[in-house]
Order: structure tokens, then sequence, then C-alpha cells
């Protein structure tokens, strides 16, 4: 059987200092190094780019400054900088590659604000971006991507992407958080790389860092961030964060609110849900939620799920009772055998993301294949979803799992006793979970919802250690300043769902708060609607009009039915402005023959795999070309048992950025359709998928059985 991925939630400078345990120079990061065990139990992830950051970008998509700020070259400190508290540093290669003059440099802070002269002094990495401006800068923009334990300067990219259009007015200034980036980066190599198990390797890295293992709080990151702009002397920033960013801009904004010109928020996480169990909670509404609306906004799926809230309830409780296992392909076509209990249900098939959605899009399909005594859909996309690639979180400089451990374990209120043994902490942590009533997490159990996959910031912080008292999120008796806020978050968003970030835009007393229909985590990686208004906000202080928000760039596609013959498939719909001659029966053959081309692209946009195998048998073979039109072969492809489907497909993907260099989703295909169900013939089908704007209906002509065809089908 295959093991489940462990899931990483991603919310994505050197010092002279001595520990027990542990040494950090000023040539080095901190490093803790973990104990080795054997490969048969090292921790898992699936291969490819960590959850919530883009698969790939096109440089295309990146904005292109005006042209009098394309010059690389170092960029002078402003006037006002403290220089002597400055310590220049070479900039990187890709910080040059925008033609924006850049500095690049390290402050100096305590590693420990509370006692100064304690631990030491480690360095923040910096980099600052000045492009030319008809006159002073109104500010600088800092940005923070999240994690916790992502680099921010090496996501640089996304600063120029979303908010280069602002940068006529304002320079930019990039900042690592302590513990990841260039700021001190912790590095616990058997965490990093998958080299021991999980509980054993979280302890290593807590007990090597010794001392310093609950200074990494985000209390201590604020004090950080403003002894760096002061150093710069900005006197005003406009502080943009996305998921765990949001963490970081309560923690500066409830310190230092009076240097603040204003607050973009993206799916923030914060304060109101610090209790790992009520995130949780968050987090089962936010998956119930995307199911319910990714079926309602699809015409192929919701006329045959009317009450998906019911038939997720009807599943849930179905494999908890009686889990079901057998065989399927993944989607490059490995052979797995998969047994699907409510862990694999809730884990890697709702709560999975690894894929633009195509797991909710067909769960209640799936379950209501499984009724009728069909397992087939369901093990599918448990085979799709599990993994047996070691998990390795790559460069800690880009990503420190150390660091998303330091910060998250410490920010977050555990119900246990830290200064009690590990044993101890889980018979706590197992009586608060207890105390919760029996439908808390409905329609799935307390068990699972609570388990090591899913309970990312409880259980899995069992382990750690947190010697001293860190720094609070926010003080005692916080106050949020009345600055212009904007708060975006995605309605299908699984990460940080609207329960969490609807509380979150309610501590800001001037906050505007505005949720993005079909947007994941963050809003701003899935709505062009969503990154145009927080460009906006920055250049204007407000927002003239966010209505777009509430119309989705795409409708993600759902599955209605899983046909096992082409007979039970819903007829395709007569097109009046054609002549069709062919009945009910072929309009049927219609509608499984185009699920079968559309079902094909689903399986690209898992991993995108070169080819893979049709539900019912066949295949398919794509070519990504240079990501600006894909092109999928089909072979005896069958979405239902009695009808095969050959022929080609032309898709050109649009926006977000990572699916492509910014197509139409146009749709075409040539298909020749054949099998016992069928009298057989050919089809041209033409229209749109995933596509920004309106769903509408694909057209499909041509004959079958010697009959015109001139049928609709949903394009979603």
């Amino acid at each position: 059987m295959s093991r489940i991925t462990r899931k990483i939630v991603l919310l994505v400078a050197p010092v002279a200092l001595v520990t027990a345990g542990l040494a950090v120079t000023a040539d080095r990061p901190l490093r803790a190094e973990g104990r080795s065990t054997s490969p048969e139990v090292r921790a898992q992830r699936p291969p490819g780019p960590l959850p919530g950051l883009p698969h790939r970008v096109a440089p295309s998509s990146i904005p292109r400054l005006s042209a009098r700020t394309l010059r690389a070259e170092p960029a002078p400190l402003p006037s006002t900088a403290k220089k002597e508290e400055i310590e220049p540093a070479e900039c990187r290669p890709d910080a040059l590659a925008f033609g924006v003059p850049v500095s690049c440099g390290y402050v100096k802070v305590p590693l420990d604000w509370k006692h100064p002269g304690k631990l030491g002094k480690i360095k923040i990495y910096f980099e600052l971006y000045v492009p030319e401006h008809s006159g002073a800068a109104a500010s600088a923009i800092l940005q923070n991507y999240g994690g916790p334990g992502a680099s921010t300067t090496s996501r640089r990219w996304l600063a120029f992407y979303y908010f280069g259009a602002n940068l006529d007015e304002h320079d930019l200034l990039l900042i690592d958080d302590r513990g990841r980036g260039l700021s001190t980066t912790i590095v616990c190599d058997s965490l990093q790389h998958g080299t021991a198990p999980w509980a054993e390797a979280v302890a290593d890295c807590a007990a090597q860092l010794g001392e310093t293992a609950s200074r990494f709080g985000t209390g201590e990151v604020a004090q950080d961030t403003d002894a760096v702009r002061e150093a710069l002397g900005y006197d005003k920033v406009d502080y943009f964060g996305w998921s765990y960013g949001g963490a970081d801009i309560e923690a500066y904004a409830t310190r230092f609110g009076e240097h603040l010109r204003s607050i973009v928020l993206d799916a923030p996480v914060g304060s109101p849900y610090l209790d790992p169990l009520r995130f949780d909670w968050a987090r089962v509404q936010g998956d119930r939620r995307l199911v319910r609306l990714q079926c309602g906004r699809s015409p192929s799926c919701s006329p045959d799920h009317p009450f998906p809230d019911h038939e997720l309830a009807l599943l849930a409780q179905s494999i908890r009772r009686h889990p079901v296992e057998g065989d399927a392909y993944d989607s490059w076509g490995t052979p797995r055998h998969v047994r699907i209990d409510e862990k694999v249900l809730l884990n890697a098939v709702i709560d999975n993301p690894t894929s633009t959605f195509v797991s909710t899009g067909e769960v209640l399909a799936a379950g209501s294949a499984l009724r009728r005594g069909d397992a087939l859909p369901l093990l599918r996309l448990g085979a799709e979803q599990l993994w047996t690639a070691e998990w390795d979180a790559g460069d800690p400089e880009s990503y420190s799992t150390g660091a998303l451990m330091a910060t998250s374990c410490v920010d977050f209120q555990q119900h246990w006793d830290w200064s009690a043994p590990v044993a101890e902490r889980q018979a706590q942590y197992a009586a608060a979970i207890r105390e919760l009533p029996p439908w808390f997490y409905f329609p799935f159990s307390k068990q699972t919802v609570t388990g090591l996959l899913y309970d990312f910031f409880g259980t899995q912080c069992l382990s750690w250690e947190v010697p001293t008292r860190p720094a609070p999120l926010v003080p005692k008796h916080p106050r949020y300043p009345h600055v212009p806020t904007l708060v975006l978050a995605g309605d299908s968003d699984q990460r940080v769902p609207l329960e969490v970030t609807s509380k979150v835009a309610r501590l800001y007393p001037d906050a505007l708060f505005v949720p993005v229909a079909s947007a994941g985590h963050p809003s701003l990686l899935w709505s062009t609607c969503a990154a145009r208004l927080a460009s906006e906000f920055v250049r204007d202080l407000e927002v003239a009009d966010p209505s777009c928000a509430g119309k989705p760039d795409v409708a993600w596609p759902a599955v209605g039915r899983f046909p096992r013959l082409a007979g039970e498939a819903r007829p395709a719909e007569v097109d009046p402005t054609g002549v069709n001659e062919i009945g009910i029966g072929e309009r049927r053959v219609v509608t499984v023959a185009v699920a079968a081309a559309k079902d094909a692209l689903q399986r690209t946009t898992i991993w995108f795999p070169p080819s893979g195998p049709g539900l019912r048998g066949g295949s398919f073979a794509t070519d990504y070309g240079d990501w600006s039109v894909w092109t999928l072969t089909l072979t005896e492809a069958a979405f239902a048992e009695d009808v095969k489907v050959s022929g080609t497909v032309a898709y050109r993907p649009s926006p977000p950025a990572w699916l492509g260099t910014g197509g139409d989703g146009s749709f075409t295909a040539d298909l020749v359709v054949a099998g016992p169900g069928t009298e057989g013939g050919t089809l041209h089908v033409e229209g749109r998928w995933l596509a920004r704007g309106a769903e509408g209906k694909l057209e499909v002509t041509g004959t079958l059985g010697g009959k015109k065809v001139a049928v609709l089908v949903p394009e979603a």
C-alpha cells in the first residue's frame, strides 16, 4: 500500500553565538544536525514544489518597469538611513535581474529582545530596491510571503509581479525573517531532508537549538523588522503579507502601528485562531465549503448534487465504517493498491493542495458512484494523491523546515504544559481533544482531524521544546492602528479559510474585507482581480470598486457523475443554432466522449505528467511544448466502458501564470469515437476550459452513425 504524503501547511545571517551543542558563526547559518535512520522510516513528501507556491512562472508574466528604471546598479541608501547600523552585502545575481537599483545588507539585532545582552546578536538580511521617482518615495513597500519558514528575498519576483506598477512612487523593501532566507537560517538536516522520523527530527532540531529554540517567534520578528526600517530611515511602510505573513503584520501593527501607511493582507493567519484545535475546525469548514462551491458553480455537477454537504457527510460516514480498498492508476499511469479510510479521504482527497482542485471537484460524483458499487473513481483519486517520494524540503535558505517549527510551535497556544515530558504533553493534548463535542469537526471524526497529517500546528509540535517564554505574537492589551487596511480572502481557500480571515479582518478598525470568488490560497495566486485590488490599494489607499472579486476568474471543473456505460450519462444539449440528427442515446455518447478529453486535461494538472491512463481504459499523452499550447493525444481513452475515444486536444492555458504563459483557455478537439456503446464517428469540439470569464458551453459538431451532430456540453 502506498503511504500518504506528510503535508507541510504553508500559510509559500550569521552571528557569533554559542549554545549547548550548537555553534553559530559569522560565516554559516544556524545548524542542528539530526540523527540518521534507515530509509524505510523517512518522512514523506510529493515531488515538485511545496503547496501554496506556484509550479512555474513565465518570465513574461512579470510586468516590465519603465525604461528609466532598467539599470542594475547599487541603490543609494535613503539620506535618513543610519549607515553605521547597516553592514553592506553583495547582492545576489537574482536581485539584479529586474534592472532596478538595489542595495543589500544586514542589520544586527539582539537574538533575545527582552534580554539584549544575553544571547548576543544575529544579522537580519534585507534587499532595498530604489527605482527612480519624480520625487521622494511615498514609502517603502514591505512584503512577507508566509510559511512560516519561507525566504522573502528568494521570492522577490512575486513582489515585482504584484507591485511592480507601484514602484513609480514607492521603494521596495524585502526582509528575511530571522531563521530563514539569509537571516540566520535554521538548518536542521534531519528535519529539512527527511532523514529521520518526524517526531525525532523535530526533537533533535529543538534540542540542538537549545536556549535559542523559543527565540524565533513572530513577536521577535516584528522587532527585527522595525529595527531594519529604522536603520534604513523610513518613517512609513506599506506592509503586504499573505498567509502566515498576516501574523507578521499583526505582530508589527500592534507594536509599531505609527509607522504604517497601509496594510494589505491576503489569507492572513492571526491571533483569533492561534488555538490549533480551533484552526483545524476552521480548515474543515473551508474543505466543506470548497466542495460545495465547486460543485454549485459547475453546470456539470450541480444538477446531480443539489445537497453537497449531505452527500459529503454520507461519504465520510460510509468510509469511516467501511474503508474502500482496491487498485487504481495514478495520473502518471503507475498502478497502485489503495486503501481509502477516513484519514485518506480527508487528507489526500479533500484537503489536497497539490492540484487545481481536481479531487474536490470529483469527490461527490465518486461518492455517488461508490454507492452504486463502482469504487474506481474514488480509488483513482486516492491513487493520484498518494506518493512514496522521500520528504526533502530542499535548500533551507529558500525554505527552512526548522524555522517553520521554531516559529509556529511557539506562536500557537498549545494545550499542554511545555515543562512536561512529551508523553505527558500527549496525554494533556488528548484530554483537550476529548473535551470537544463529538460533532465538533463534522462530518469528520475528532480522531482523523487531530491526527498527525491534518493537525499540523498541534500534534506536530508535541516534540518541540520551549526552554524560555517566547515573545507573544501580540502584546497584552494590543492596540490596532487606524490605518487603511485591505483584507483579501479566497472563498475556496483550504489552508487559511474565511472563518479565520474574517476574524482577523475585524481586528483592524479601518479594514475592508473582500472575499474573492473561486480563489484558493492565497487569493493573489488565483485571481487577477485580487492582484489588481492590492496594487490599487497601495496606490490610492482605497478600492474604488471591489465588485470584480465576486466574479470568479474561472469556474473550477467538477464532475456530476461517473457513468459505467454511456447510457447512464446525461445527454448533451441540442444546439439550436445547428443541424442535429442524433437522438438521446448518441447525445449521451457525446457527453462521455467529451468527458474523456476533459478528464485527460484534468489529469495533466496533477504534477503535469507526460502521459497517463483513461479512467476505464486507454491512455493519453501530453506535449506541453513551450507551455503556451498543450497538445494531448488520446488513444482509446474511456470515460465509460463502452465508448473509446482517440484523437487530439489542443489547449491554450489561461492564467494563473503558473498554468502557462497567458493563453485564452481555448479548447479544440478532434475525436474519433468507437466502441459497443455507439455507432461511431468523428466529433469536433470547440470552446474554453479553465478560462477567465463566464462559463459557456463546448460546441460539438461532426457525425455519429452517419448522422449530423450539433450539440452543447458544459465547459465546467
